[in-house]
């Protein structure tokens, strides 16, 4: 209530020991830097091994937020199995939700570098289905001045798998490309478009551990 200055009441501060504050605020801080710590740790481990040997990373569509779409929203989605070591990467991309008639293009991610596999056109039902075998990773399709150098599977390496729209010409090599260059050569299969955009990106990246002994490359 307001006294009769129309004034409202004046509160004394209650004094609060610094030690005090100190003492309910660590255990606070403690729990949250071991919640950090184990998400972290979480997030960076490899995913483990099916009793088929085959390691299972999913893909999604995602916002802006970079927040999976669910399929019931309208979001594509996709799963990849792959060997988690051995000579050569053998992997299995199934993919939903796509754009009929339209092609998309394999992209990895490989440590740092990127390489554009291959180009696909999904089926009526705008599902994907891709089984390769890579021995060595190199690009694949045009890629303009994009071009990432042929790198060895043998070693440890941390892979993510992305799906993107094909805006490439839809044959040939690709245009503005000065032939002298590395990649020039390669040949073009998209829509023409112009449009890469991403549809498909990782949940979480794929480790593989490659052998030294290398197999034919049978990517294409």
């Amino acid at each position: 209530m307001p006294n009769d200055r129309n004034q409202p009441p004046v509160r004394t501060k209650a004094r609060f020991p610094f030690a005090t504050l100190l003492g309910a605020l660590i255990p606070a801080l403690v729990a949250t830097a071991v919640v950090v710590y184990i998400s972290t740790r979480i997030s960076n481990r490899a995913p483990a091994a099916r009793a088929d040997g085959l390691v299972l990373v999913t893909l999604s569509q995602k916002d802006a937020a970079f927040r999976p779409i669910p399929a019931s929203a309208g979001g594509a989605t996709g799963e990849v199995l792959y060997t988690p070591t051995g000579a050569a990467l053998r992997l299995q991309l199934r993919a939903r939700g796509l754009t009929p008639a339209r092609r998309y293009v394999l992209e990895m991610q490989v440590d740092r570098a990127i390489y554009t596999v291959a180009s696909y056109a999904p089926g009526a039902d705008g599902g994907l289905s891709i089984d390769t075998t890579i021995s060595r990773f190199e690009e694949g399709v045009c890629v303009g001045n994009n071009y990432d150098e042929p790198h060895s599977v043998s070693g440890a390496h941390v892979i993510k798998f992305w799906v993107k729209r094909d805006g490439s010409p839809v044959a040939g090599r690709m245009p503005g490309v000065v032939s002298s260059v590395a990649g020039s050569q390669l040949p073009c299969h998209g829509n023409g478009d112009g449009n890469y955009d991403y549809v498909l990106l990782e949940n979480g990246p794929a480790h593989f551990t490659g052998s030294t002994a290398p197999l034919h490359d049978s990517t294409r």
